[in-house]
């Protein structure tokens, strides 16, 4: 081969390496686009007309939530309210989630992430459905969670590409964690006066003069009693901050037997007033409130038509009676 005969050749290489890179240089960056692109990228639009979502863990009831007008609801429980933050988080997660990186796209390494439709428990994705209100249903698949830090392995329903997402899905899949659980959050500074009456008879009165007034003082004391501290009847009236039930039940489907063993009259320093009472329905504890007047929104949340079931913890620290409160004689 001659001199120009093999500059020539060299030429034609250089001109195929450079384009060879230059094709891969491409595909990395069109790779790159994909991989840095919304999950979702296709329903961005039209997230917040969601109308009902389907979540369902392999070996567990299906969970389904719905929009009634303007409010979320848990259709298996009489429509219960369903908790906002929950729902509100899970959208916020994906809207927001994007693809990391394009995994496998072979059905049978679906086992492997979590992300198979049948299988062993751990091999089986956690489904949810989405439903919109005039758009198609959407199917998602949440498989395991990332070995490299955060993120998540996601496919859509129907699909065999694996995707790594660069959020973790928080999705509570059980009933109860959907509802919102909030019975009262009555702020401790506007309890004036909360009295307890027993089924025998015995009474608890708390009260304060004014707002200023921190602890509580108690009415059945008498002058040769000592609580066995200053503030001991305190934590009877925060039991109303941020109490959250353990279970809900319709009040007509729980069906007491008894009457209650401890009913209250909470009254607010801006004339707010609440009325409840707790019963003993074999070896669980249930609360039942009555009407009230005066809160603020969210200061009580349940319903008078509801029965809510509580912890023996709170129970413990609702039901208190005066000989809970005193010192103990030395």
């Amino acid at each position: 081969m001659g001199r120009k005969g093999l500059i020539a050749l060299i030429v034609i290489v250089l001109l195929c390496v450079l384009g060879y890179l230059a094709v891969q240089r491409g595909q990395q960056q069109r790779t790159a686009q994909i991989e840095q692109a919304p999950w979702l990228a296709a329903e961005q639009g039209y997230l917040s007309t969601l109308q009902a979502l389907e979540i369902e863990q392999p070996g567990q009831p299906a969970v389904r939530i719905e929009r009634k007008g303007e409010q979320w609801v848990v259709p298996a429980k009489a429509d219960y309210p369903a908790a906002p933050q929950a729902l509100a988080e899970l959208l916020r997660a994906l809207r927001e989630a994007r693809t990391v990186e394009a995994k496998t796209a072979n059905p049978q390494w679906h086992a492997r992430l979590g992300l198979a439709e049948k299988g062993e428990g751990d091999e089986q994705a956690l489904r949810m459905k989405l439903q919109f209100d005039g758009h198609p249903d959407l199917g998602l698949r949440l498989g395991n969670p990332s070995r490299q830090g955060s993120g998540q392995l996601v496919r859509r329903a129907g699909e065999d590409q694996v995707w790594l997402i660069d959020q973790q899905l928080q999705v509570p899949t059980r009933e109860l964690d959907w509802l919102d659980r909030r019975v009262t959050d009555i702020p401790f500074t506007r309890i004036a006066s909360l009295e307890l009456r027993y089924a025998d008879g015995e009474k608890l009165t708390l009260k304060r003069a004014d707002a200023e007034q921190y602890n509580f003082a108690v009415e059945e004391l008498r002058k040769e009693q000592k609580l066995s501290f200053e503030g001991a009847a305190n934590s009877v009236a925060l039991v109303f901050s941020n109490l959250q039930f353990a279970d809900a039940a319709p009040l007509a489907q729980v069906g007491f037997k008894q009457s209650p063993m401890l009913q209250f009259s909470l009254a607010g320093f801006d004339g707010q007033a609440l009325e409840g009472a707790l019963y003993k329905q074999g070896e669980q504890y249930w609360l039942v409130l009555g009407e009230h007047e005066g809160f603020a929104v969210g200061e009580v949340s349940a319903r008078s038509d509801w029965a809510y079931r509580l912890e023996p913890e709170q129970v413990q620290r609702l039901a208190k009676k005066l000989r809970d409160l005193l010192a103990k004689s030395s």
